[in-house]
């Protein structure tokens, strides 16, 4: 009789488990029916979701109705470039169809601006007009016909040791002429009387 509620007693114990067994594999099927998402979620899934609105990733592809305005390219002198205090320096930039006129400004070491108008692609000035030495910087501003500004260049920058006058007697054989860039003449009536030893 022992043997007999031994082996009752193992089969309900077996039966029990048995139970056990399918109870937990019964909430797994109910978890997994639970994990089924509400009609107001969207279900998880490995295949990609379309939606009905295009997601928007990339950059707009139309091209700005006027593209900016590319302003006068400076020329000579070269950027950083050092000039020597006396003689004529060509100061030259890229010419732009819509300009009618140009202005050179040059900003002295001091920070003051000297400013030349043209209607050419090039200004001429001599250094020794400019006495002071360091550095100084120069752009060109674009304008129209009517004289407004259309744009204006980047800066350039040179360096040029200070102008020392002559000494003595003015009769300067400097090779400037007398010439300082304001009367336009090189200095008197001993003009041309010099070097004609023969």
């Amino acid at each position: 009789m022992k043997t007999k509620i031994a082996l009752l007693i193992i089969i309900s114990f077996f039966l029990a488990s048995c139970e056990m067994a399918t109870a937990t594999q019964e909430s797994e099927d109910v978890n997994d029916v639970a994990t089924e998402a509400p009609a107001t979620e969207a279900p998880v899934t490995r295949e990609p979701v379309v939606t009905e609105e295009p997601i928007a990733t990339e950059l707009p592809t139309e091209a700005p109705t006027e593209p900016p305005l590319a302003c006068v390219t400076l020329l000579t002198p070269i950027n950083g470039v050092e000039i020597p205090p006396v003689g004529k320096v060509t100061f030259s930039w890229t010419p732009m169809d819509e300009a009618g006129n140009y202005v050179l400004n040059i900003i002295l070491p001091s920070g003051e601006t000297v400013s030349f108008e043209t209607d050419q692609t090039f200004r001429d000035r001599y250094m020794e007009a400019f006495v002071a030495g360091g550095e100084y910087q120069w752009q060109v501003v674009a304008q129209n016909l009517d004289g407004s500004e259309i744009c204006v260049s980047e800066v350039a920058t040179f360096d040029k040791p200070a102008y020392e006058k002559p000494k003595g007697d003015g009769g300067g054989n400097d090779g400037s002429g007398g010439n300082d860039g304001n009367d336009g003449g090189g200095g008197g009536s001993d003009d041309g009387e010099e070097g004609d030893e023969g």
